[in-house]
């Protein structure tokens, strides 16, 4: 028998994941909230009755829940990345992994030579295709078996809607910095809030069943990755570069 799907509640004013200024109650929705482009809208599936709660900080923007603080990556396995997760997000698969190759390719054609790891990257489609057109790439994922990489090895790492999955920000972008070369470059897509701060919770973003739990500001981008030593550029809402400082 599965467990039965259990998050904290947490509704009262905390600090901020990102910079510990004061966060506030932002909103509430359903476990089973959902996004993806061919929805009619965000709430066709069943209702849960598990409400997941999310808090803003008052001082960088970031929106984020405590709901899944103590899952383990069996918790995530069973509940959100499970056999139907295809169904909330149907471009995981290969659609998006071969739209994020086509923008690599032509985005940073002086990294091509590189080694590259894609951080994220699930069972690793993404840097399959990269192999396919000649990239020295590698894949891992801290939800899949595999072999750990190469620790301060790589100059290139990409890692494309991951950074709204995690629940401690600063546990993953160390885990990330741990394996880029000072100096190196690191690209990544999660969408920000700041062009759409006005919908509130009805930002189709926020999505718990998709494992969006951690909705970055630009503000609360650049504060997390200069906590961490990197120089941060925001391309658009959904692309962003980091560069690991020389010290």
């Amino acid at each position: 028998m599965s467990s039965p799907l259990i998050v904290k509640s947490v509704v009262e004013i905390g600090c901020c994941k990102v910079c510990q200024s004061e966060a506030t109650l932002y909103g509430v929705t359903d476990f089973n909230t959902a996004c993806h482009s061919q929805l009619p809208n965000r709430y066709v599936f069943p209702l849960t009755g598990v409400a997941i709660y999310y808090h803003q900080c008052q001082s960088c923007g970031l929106v984020y829940t405590h709901a899944f603080d103590d899952w383990t990556p069996s918790d995530f396995a069973q509940h959100v990345y499970n056999d139907g997760y295809a169904e909330f997000d149907p471009e995981y698969a290969i659609v998006r992994p071969r739209r994020n190759r086509d923008l690599v390719l032509q985005l940073f054609e002086r990294f091509l030579g590189k080694k590259m790891l894609d951080y994220g990257g699930g069972t690793g489609t993404f840097a399959r295709l990269m192999r396919e057109v000649g990239m020295d790439m590698v894949a891992w994922d801290p939800f899949v078996s595999g072999e750990y990489p190469e620790l301060n090895s790589y100059e290139f790492m990409t890692s494309f809607e991951v950074f709204e999955h995690t629940p401690d920000p600063h546990k993953t972008l160390a885990e990330v910095s741990g394996f880029l070369k000072k100096g190196g470059v690191f690209f990544f897509s999660t969408g920000t809030t700041d062009e759409v701060s006005h919908l509130g919770m009805n930002d189709w973003y926020i999505a718990p069943r998709n494992g969006h739990i951690t909705i970055h500001s630009e503000a609360s981008l650049d504060a997390l990755f200069k906590a961490h030593g990197f120089q941060i550029t925001h391309l658009n809402r959904w692309s962003h570069v980091a560069m690991k400082m020389v010290a």
